[in-house]
Parts: structure tokens; sequence; C-alpha cells
């Protein structure tokens, strides 16, 4: 029984923070920000993580990853992790298609994916999945493959403005892989700090090379 409320809680959540995010995109009169990126949708998902966290107060913080303490024993090798994961990143980007120059996106990229989806996924959704889902094996680990599985599935399914379901295989290819990396760090490093970190800076600087 207490499986199953935690896995509701889970479902309502996934639900919501989805909700959140693509509300904008329905109701253009309920934007905070306008522009080319989704400020407002992004506002209000973390707004609803944190309405959440404060009605469903079943598990502390740090069962979230929602901690500033890290794993002192993997504090080093995650700054590794981090700056290999930031320079392959780069390497990409580098031989991406060149952008224009935009002051909206760098300041998007560098701040909101990385506070809300790694609260949401890396946070939330991965802390309520592993008290239900149990493993010995962190490779194997099933609440590591199923957020990164959510975390891709986020990316790579879009709503046309016709309301056709369209799926781009390459953003959820490389969110899935990003996915497993981020929640496998999350883990080891018992916060979602070195996480969000390397998601946010991944972005912004991606984006920033290719607009060299």
């Amino acid at each position: 029984m207490e499986t199953l409320k935690i896995l509701a809680a889970f479902v309502i959540f996934c639900l919501l923070n989805a909700v959140l995010l693509n509300l904008p995109f329905v109701y253009s009169e309920i934007r905070i920000i306008n522009g080319d990126w989704n400020w407002s949708g992004k506002l209000y998902a973390i707004l609803g993580s944190l309405v959440f966290l404060s009605l469903y107060r079943k598990f502390p913080l740090s069962d979230y990853f929602l901690t500033l303490r890290q794993n002192k024993k993997f504090f080093t090798k995650g700054i590794y992790i981090l700056c290999s994961i930031l320079l392959i990143n780069s390497i990409v980007a580098f031989f991406s298609p060149v952008q224009t120059l935009s002051i909206e996106t760098l300041l998007f990229q560098f701040s909101m994916p990385g506070i809300n989806e790694e609260v949401a996924y890396r946070g939330i959704m991965l802390g309520l999945l592993l008290k239900v889902l149990k493993s010995n094996s962190l490779i194997l680990n099933p609440s590591v493959w199923i957020t990164a599985l959510l975390f891709g599935m986020a990316h790579g399914f879009f709503l046309s403005k016709e309301f056709d379901v369209i799926f781009k295989f390459q953003p959820f290819f490389w969110s899935f892989i990003y996915g497993l990396i981020w929640g496998w760090l999350t883990v080891k490093s018992g916060s979602i700090l070195v996480a969000l970190i390397s998601h946010n800076l991944g972005n912004g600087l991606g984006n920033l090379i290719r607009m060299r």
C-alpha cells in the first residue's frame, strides 16, 4: 500500500511538471516573460516543484538529493566527470552549425534547464522511485534508467501547432544518455549539485560556442 502511494505521488508530480511546462503554449495570456524561450513554463514548473515538496512532506529534502552536501569520497571524481562532460559537449558544439548571437538564449540556457530539470528529474522523480525500486547495482538501477527515459522523452516528443505528436530521435537519444550520466552522478554524490552545474554549463557553453 505504501509503495502504491509513493508511485501515485510520482505520477502526479510527473503530470504536474509536464502540464506546467506546456501551459504557456496553450494559454499565451499567462506568460510572465515573452521571448523565444519558454521562461514562463520553466518558472511555473519550478514553482510546481516547490509546492509539491511543501505539500508532500513524507521524506526529507536530502532524500530527493536537494542538498549542498556532497559525498566527500566521490567529490573529486565528480569534478573530473563534470569537466569531461563539458569538454565533450564543447567539442560537439564546435562542429555543430553556427547560430546567431542571442543574449536571451545564453541567459536561458545558463539558468533555467538545470534548475527546473535537475530538481524535477534527478531530484523529486529519482528520489521517489528509489524508495520503491531497490537495486544493488548503480549501472542497472531501474530508477536511474526510468528517469533518464522520461527525460529523453520530454526532449524527443513535441506537439505541433495543430497538436500533432512529433518525435525527434537525436534530442531524445542525447537527453537519455545525459539523463543516465546525471542520474548516476546524483546518486553517487548524494546531491543534484554536480548534475545541475554540469547541465547549465553544458547547455550554456554549447550555445556560446555555436555563436562563435
